[in-house]
């Protein structure tokens, strides 16, 4: 499993799960649970690319300890950005949904290693 991998696959998932949040919008007559999706999930894959290009800055360069902490304060920001987001702008963007597309990857990596498991026996 490698970083193209989860990108393309968590393509696929995130598109399973606004098929469903656009149903719950459908039926709640609110399209801000699409919309809280959408936002969680583009905060979500650039937290992912930014994991990745931090990796490997950080393996070139050594183990640098306040590298590390840039990244997790970076990526914890972009969070606090999306629910931010999603609390000031309720009637456009769901804070539920927000958090179930910061999800998507995490699920991703799941599956994908549960795939890779059952193809491995």
């Amino acid at each position: 499993m490698n970083e193209k991998d989860v990108q393309t696959e968590s393509k696929k998932i995130f598109l399973i799960m606004l098929l469903f949040f656009c149903l719950i919008g459908l039926i709640l007559k609110n399209m801000a649970y699409p919309l809280g999706v959408i936002v969680g999930y583009i905060i979500c894959y650039i937290n992912f690319i930014l994991t990745i290009k931090f990796s490997h800055t950080i393996l070139q360069e050594g183990h640098h300890i306040l590298l590390i902490i840039l990244m997790f304060m970076l990526k914890l920001f972009l969070m606090i950005v999306g629910f931010m987001i999603a609390v000031i702008w309720k009637e456009y963007v769901h804070l539920l949904s927000v958090f179930f597309g910061y999800l998507i990857t995490p699920i991703t990596i799941h599956w994908l290693n549960l795939k890779t498991r059952k193809e491995m026996k």
